[in-house]
């Protein structure tokens, strides 16, 4: 994109304002603009040359041709498709909208499950981390932690057990350990990298907490009854992560009601019994990995969620609020770590830091070499999905995103229609990613725009909408 002559008229702007000009004054830039519009004001979108040729095979005819040289900049511009806020708030915002769809469906019905699910027994769970040491809390009513003599007054290390303090929710001291050193930073980062296999675990133990209860075999139990779940993973402010699920009791198939026998006491006894039981014995680590013992289960009800009950709606809303905000300031970052300087320069807390030196550290032993530690470091060691569902619970990601594809390029007329004798031939290469500073500043503006009508519809009558659909 060429640059105004600094010697020209326009020398005496600022550079905000010659980025502004130089965009604005580009042969392309009404058709750059829609196609922002069109990938809904993505921040960093992706760049790809080529193209795509469709042929009849019965007569050899080229039907369409499709290439980046039709394109503005003589590219072809798609969002980026990133989850997180922190990267791109447009294409977060629209794995937000996929999220509450996604479990929305699988309590309520819709988008090929059926509605029959909104009778089956299902609950919200909240999964906690073990206790590393005691830690520095936000409290309403008290200080953080008063003094209790039958606890000891000071640690083995001389410091202090308790704090008068009352520490507001965004103070970075919240969170971070009352003694860094009787803190078990190995093991916080390990309960990190091991969740995945925890949660494995418990799914398995589900059904054997049923059989058990049953008194039938496993294999019976899981041809009578389905668990189906949907779960997304949060960080605490001490820099471990808990889970939030959807959790329900589905017949063979989601399409069959649960037996009589499967109620919502049992699916909370299930829980209940398959949590306390799971564990994990760690080489080189002293403790045994555990979930925590803070264990809340909530049933989620039919209706519009009076008097302090859940419903579809509120649980789908809570989910998707944290898929695209898994990101805790100044404890994670949104990007991995390239070496063991960067650490040090990190806009994290103290304890953050620590957690993400552990990782360095860990990660360097052959015994962790699985765990790929350095490569989640910054991510304090976790490397699960931070959301994910059973095969049999709803629908999927995939099927949203191609079913919202296919209306994008039905209303771009980028789809050629549905021929048997037709084949296609992409061929597409990456060049880059992202926008110019004057770029930016137009699709900041489209976002803007985009979200104040989706507000703005919202507000007219359509508030149980959501995007993704």
């Amino acid at each position: 994109m060429p640059t105004p002559a600094l010697g020209g008229p326009d020398a005496g702007l600022s550079f905000t304002d010659r980025e502004i000009l130089t965009t604005a004054t580009h042969p392309d830039f009404r058709a750059w603009l829609a196609r922002i519009r069109h990938i809904g004001g993505c921040q960093h979108p992706v760049h790809l040359v080529g193209h795509t040729l469709t042929v009849d095979t019965s007569t050899g005819r080229l039907v369409r041709v499709f290439t980046s040289a039709e394109q503005p900049h003589g590219r072809l511009t798609i969002a980026c498709g990133n989850r997180r806020q922190s990267r791109c708030e447009p294409c977060a915002r629209l794995h937000q909208g996929d999220t509450y769809q996604l479990v929305v469906s699988g309590l309520a019905g819709g988008k090929g499950v059926p509605d029959t699910v909104r009778s089956h027994p299902r609950v919200f769970v909240t999964f906690t981390a073990p206790s590393f040491g005691p830690v520095h809390r936000h409290t309403a009513d008290g200080p953080c932690r008063p003094p209790r003599r039958r606890r000891g007054l000071v640690c083995t290390h001389g410091r202090p057990l308790w704090c008068l303090d009352r520490h507001p929710s965004d103070d970075p001291l919240t969170g971070s350990p009352i003694c860094g050193d009787c803190y078990d930073y190995p093991a916080a980062v390990l309960w990190n990298a091991h969740t995945r296999d925890l949660w494995q675990r418990l799914h398995r133990n589900l059904y054997e907490a049923l059989a058990t209860t049953r008194g039938i075999s496993r294999t019976a139990a899981r041809n009578t009854v389905r668990v189906g779940y949907a779960k997304v993973a949060e960080y605490q402010r001490r820099g471990s992560v808990h889970f939030h699920a959807v959790m329900r009791f589905d017949g063979p198939t989601i399409d069959t009601p649960p037996p009589a026998w499967a109620t919502l006491a049992l699916l909370v006894q299930t829980i209940r019994t398959a949590t306390h039981r799971v564990h994990l014995a760690v080489p080189d680590l002293d403790t045994i990995l555990r979930f925590g013992t803070q264990l809340d289960i909530r049933p989620i009800l039919p209706g519009n969620g009076s008097d302090g009950d859940l419903n579809e709606r509120a649980v789908a809303s809570y989910i998707a609020k944290y898929v695209t905000k898994p990101d805790v300031a100044g404890i994670t970052v949104d990007r991995p770590i390239r070496d063991a300087i960067t650490i040090a320069v990190l806009p994290v807390t103290d304890h953050a830091r620590t957690l993400i030196r552990t990782c360095w550290t860990l990660g360097g032993r052959p015994e962790n070499k699985a765990l790929n530690l350095r490569r989640w470091a910054h991510q304090l060691g976790y490397r699960g999905h931070i959301a994910s569902k059973s095969r049999a619970y709803s629908t999927t990601y995939t099927a949203l995103r191609a079913a919202r594809e296919e209306h994008r390029r039905d209303q771009a007329d980028e789809l050629v229609p549905d021929d048997p004798d037709a084949i296609t031939d992409k061929q597409w290469t990456y060049t880059g990613n992202g926008h110019t500073a004057g770029q930016a500043m137009f699709a900041d503006a489209i976002a803007d725009d985009l979200r104040t009508a989706r507000e703005a519809g919202r507000d007219g009558g359509s508030g149980g909408e959501r995007e993704g659909q």
